[in-house]
């Protein structure tokens, strides 16, 4: 499987790593990431050590690397 993926730059040196159709939403430290049916798929926010999970959706994938400051969303947009 091969999925498309833009990297977007977060605040504290964080990274983005999801679907380019997904949309973020950001007020200071926190994030909503929006899928292509304008549902909210995940809540976060951001420290310079830490991110704090705030809510997703029930079948959200997703990693966090800590040591490169990454959050990577695994799902892809269905068709």
């Amino acid at each position: 499987m091969n999925m498309t993926t833009k990297s977007n730059k977060l605040q504290y040196g964080w990274t983005l790593i999801a679907h380019p159709t997904y949309q973020i939403f950001t007020n200071k430290n926190s994030y909503a990431i929006i899928d292509e049916d304008n549902d909210v798929m995940l809540r976060f926010t951001l420290q310079e050590n830490e991110i704090e999970i705030q809510g997703a959706n029930w079948n959200l994938n997703y990693k966090i690397n800590l040591g490169f400051k990454t959050l990577k969303i695994i799902n892809t947009p269905e068709d």
